[in-house]
């Protein structure tokens, strides 16, 4: 019997007057008030009748008062599925039936969004963070962390990756505590006492179980991030100076646009391919920081680790315009290459999904093995030299055209364009800008004239959109709803 939050109890006990949350417009939270938002938060669950077994859906914006509504929930042993606003009603549907939520968290216009649905409006109670807390004020005794079993559900994110139906990624309290193990590792926590500049939910909770603050930044409904939060992040001082960041490439960028931020001695930078350019203006900027290539999903974090100055040299040496060199694989991850994707396994690998309709998604990408041990299926083709995993394209795409679409990379010195295939195996090319797309063209006519594309081509002028997780990868059915034909070579 453990609880996947032990750490940040001890974390509490530990160093109560430590700051372990900053947002903007907050005042500062210390680990001793976030002790104190988790007993008035415990006390409104169980005067709601919530208890051990229980799951509560919840959909309001990210605050401080958030991480102490989720560590009285798993306190108590009542698991948290977290809607993110960039996920559509549609894809989170099955998976709410499947869970059977008791409460449903949220404000004015959550609850709005939440009658759209039938397994929203099938959940018996619903209030908003305000409210628990309302609730348990009068009656609120000290934090308490009960023990649960090391397969009981915790927290719950949402996916539908690229393809199929979605699914809930269940994150169980034995995962929990492995995962704080591994990315302390991984990620040299232990060799930074400051706070942590970081964009993800799940890095927060790492770092509270380490014992180090978060200085979180917020996204904006459309998923980017205001300047006006980047220059406070910057400005702070002292003890709440960032002495470590982890991020996407997309944010990386906007931190580039911010004065300060000298105090940082590791920057840890993962979720979606990077330009070797994106890294190499960030070498420039912090030239002493210590950079981090990290590879993983949302149900392995992480796969593989590399210095990223390493990934860089290594992907430029082999002409590529991004950074393909993406790790070498943790000692915690197991790895087996089928059917053109990686298979991962290990103690801070999620088990099988769970939701009303994902019998056929467990089955393409999950397998048990004879020992009972969870694979999961990355769905990313990789080539492994010297001990370096190699990134060479999803699944579903052919390496001819991977190899395409990076070389036309190269030629437009852009990432701004995709490679796709029409039913009847038309090669596509989506391009932004006039200028970019003129280069495609003679790029192509070039390539074809030495024989290396032979295949028809539709050439399309678009928006690249991004996704609004990462804000760094590319929404390719957004970006082809806006797509315009341009001419066929």
């Amino acid at each position: 019997m453990i609880n996947g939050i032990t750490p940040v109890l001890e974390a509490i006990e530990a160093c109560p007057d430590r700051t372990a949350l900053l947002f903007p417009e907050h005042k500062p939270v210390s680990f001793a008030d976030l002790s104190r938002q988790a007993a008035v938060f415990q006390s409104g669950l169980r005067h709601l009748g919530l208890s051990s077994g229980d799951t509560v859906l919840f959909a309001e914006g990210l605050s401080p008062e958030l991480y102490g509504f989720v560590l009285a929930a798993l306190g108590l042993g009542v698991s948290v599925a977290v809607v993110e606003p960039w996920m559509p009603l549609s894809k989170i549907n099955s998976v709410v039936k499947g869970l059977a939520p008791r409460l449903f968290l949220a404000g004015l216009l959550g609850r709005g969004w939440g009658l759209r649905s039938e397994a929203i409006r099938a959940i018996p109670k619903w209030t908003s963070l305000a409210g628990v807390a309302r609730s348990g004020r009068s009656s609120a005794a000290s934090f308490h962390v009960e023990s649960v079993p090391r397969d009981h559900l915790g927290l719950v994110a949402f996916t539908s990756g690229t393809t199929g139906s979605p699914k809930g990624v269940a994150r169980r309290h034995g995962y929990l505590l492995e995962q704080h193990r591994v990315l302390s590792h991984a990620l040299h926590h232990d060799q930074h006492q400051g706070p942590e500049l970081t964009i993800f939910t799940n890095f927060v909770f790492a770092n509270l179980a380490s014992r180090r603050g978060s200085v979180v930044v917020p996204p904006r409904m459309n998923g980017d991030w205001s300047q006006a939060t980047l220059n406070w992040a910057s400005r702070l001082e002292g003890a709440d100076a960032p002495v470590s960041a982890t991020m996407g490439p997309a944010f990386l960028r906007r931190v580039m646009t911010s004065t300060g931020f000298t105090g940082l001695r590791s920057i840890h930078v993962g979720g979606a391919l990077t330009d070797n350019a994106i890294f190499r203006s960030a070498f420039g900027r912090w030239p002493e920081t210590e950079f981090l290539h990290i590879y993983g999903s949302s149900e392995s974090e992480p796969v593989a680790v590399m210095d990223a100055r390493e990934a860089v040299e290594l992907s430029e040496q082999c002409g590529f315009f991004q950074t393909l060199a993406l790790g070498r694989p943790i000692a915690a991850i197991e790895s087996d290459f089928q059917s053109e994707s990686l298979w991962v396994t290990g103690p801070h690998v999620c088990p099988l999904y769970i939701g009303e309709n994902v019998v056929e998604e467990n089955r393409l990408n999950k397998r048990v093995d004879d020992r009972g041990r969870v694979w999961h299926r990355m769905g990313d083709r990789i080539d492994v030299k010297d001990g370096v995993f190699w990134y060479r394209g999803r699944s579903g795409q052919s390496r001819s055209d991977f190899d395409l679409e990076q070389a036309l990379y190269s030629a437009c010195d852009s990432s701004k364009l995709f490679t796709d295939r029409n039913e009847k195996g038309d090669l596509e090319i989506y391009v932004e800008g006039e200028n970019r797309l003129r280069l495609v063209e003679a790029e192509i006519r070039r390539l074809r004239g030495e024989g290396r594309v032979m295949d028809s081509v539709l050439l399309f002028r678009t928006e690249i959109s991004r996704d609004r997780r990462h804000r760094a990868r590319i929404d390719r059915a957004g970006s082809k709803a806006k797509a315009r034909m341009e001419l066929k070579i």
